[in-house]
């Protein structure tokens, strides 16, 4: 027997089942007709709707929620002929999103089987308080939220190979439904998924999944997201409460505008700039470089701050030139580009990290030491922070050796 809920409206009795059945009841308790009801198609609000014969179209709104158990709940409140709002009615089922603007359910048999029928939930959806929840604005103005399957990380961010160019980036979200079958609670994993871009909107990095067709370039549908961006050696992290979102990233350091440009996710580049604070930290000791501090991304006349953490190793060691970092069996591009200064058999490499009025206001050295002989002198680049443990490595060496005219540094 399907679960159901009843609804007198217009003095006319309703039972309405999970099955996506409407039965009208009468005085005697009889069933008198009975027909299909649906979520309506009306994308700005959450109604039902429902037809018997030729009769005009019945359309209700209700008002939907998600239980503790990340459950659909569905509610008929007061309205034109609705004089008694019902109970909170649990629908058992299976959460599916693709999109942000809206929520798929679809409903369970009484043995715990999907029935391949769906409501449609009208909701803008967000991450405003971390990776926990998955917060559900309704149209109506109240709010529930899906909870994450683990404490904290429950986003992950990953290439989609069926993408194109603006679609090649995938935002997941770990999350179950509870539903009760026959008296045991079976967890039913919800398929969430985002298909888009990583870009600046309104001075924060969001998730787009659509532009605006008229051109503009502005998101139209985009997920935001809580928490802090860190700048590391192979991309963003966003931290959220101590969990943190991995955005795979490629840097590339731009001489001309004293900044590096920087390609989030996989998808074609948003353009997106980070420059280093005048004040980040630039230093050499005992075989590591480091550079901490300050940092913002720019896009146009948007900029959101975040932290840079980027770790150089060094080592003085024979070999050629390389630049090369691998990920997963995947390349990832780091270049640096600086001034070599020699003198007296010292050896020293300077980067420039910001401007002001197309002026150099920050420089960086590190003093690599002291030769007097042909050397060559490597540097590799290691992941300050990587998921699972991740170490990401790029080597750098150049060629160091005494000319006609005194030491030379070379790079090809």
């Amino acid at each position: 027997m399907p679960n159901v809920l009843e609804s007198v409206v217009a003095n006319r009795r309703f039972r309405f089942g999970d099955n996506l059945r409407v039965q009208e009841i009468n005085a005697t308790g009889a069933i008198a007709r009975e027909t299909d009801w649906a979520s309506s198609p009306d994308a700005a609000k959450n109604e039902i709707a429902f037809r018997f014969g030729v009769d005009p179209t019945t359309t209700l709104a209700v008002k939907y929620a998600f239980n503790d158990r990340n459950q659909l709940t569905l509610q008929i409140p007061l309205q034109p002929g609705v004089t008694t709002a019902s109970a909170a009615w649990i629908l058992p089922g299976k959460i599916s999103i693709d999109d942000v603007t809206d929520v798929g359910y679809e409903l369970l048999t009484v043995d715990g089987d999907l029935t391949g029928k769906k409501l449609v939930v009208r909701a803008k959806l967000d991450f405003p308080q971390g990776h926990a929840t998955l917060r559900a604005k309704f149209p109506d103005g109240s709010e529930s939220v899906i909870t994450g399957a683990k404490p904290a990380a429950n986003l992950s961010s990953a290439g989609n190979p069926a993408g194109g160019d603006l679609t090649r980036d995938l935002l997941a979200f770990n999350a179950f439904t509870r539903n009760t079958v026959d008296g045991a609670v079976e967890n039913l994993h919800a398929d969430v998924k985002f298909f888009g871009r990583w870009d600046l909107h309104e001075n924060a990095l969001v998730f787009v999944t659509h532009y605006d067709s008229t051109g503009t370039g502005k998101p139209q549908a985009y997920v935001a997201l809580a928490g802090e961006i860190k700048g590391t050696n192979f991309g963003l992290v966003l931290d959220s409460n101590g969990a943190a979102l991995q955005i795979y990233g490629r840097y590339n350091w731009n001489k001309n505008t004293l900044g590096w440009d920087l390609d989030v996710g996989y998808s074609k580049s948003a353009g997106i700039q980070a420059h280093v604070a005048a004040d980040a930290k630039f230093a050499a000791a005992n075989g590591a470089l480091t550079l901490q501090g300050g940092a913002t991304l720019k896009k146009g006349d948007q900029g959101l701050n975040l932290k840079l953490d980027l770790k150089v190793d060094y080592t003085t060691q024979g070999g050629h030139l390389v630049f090369k970092l691998q990920v997963d069996g995947s390349s990832y591009e780091v270049q640096l580009s600086g001034d070599f200064q020699i003198k007296n058999g010292y050896v020293k490499f300077t980067l420039s990290f910001a401007s002001k009025n197309g002026q150099k206001i920050v420089q960086g050295t590190l003093d690599l030491g002291y030769f007097n002989t042909d050397s060559n002198l490597k540097l590799s680049l290691e992941a300050v922070l990587g998921p699972n443990g991740l170490t990401l490595k790029l080597d750098m060496e150049f060629r160091y050796y005494w000319g006609p005219n005194g030491p030379v540094a070379e790079l090809p």
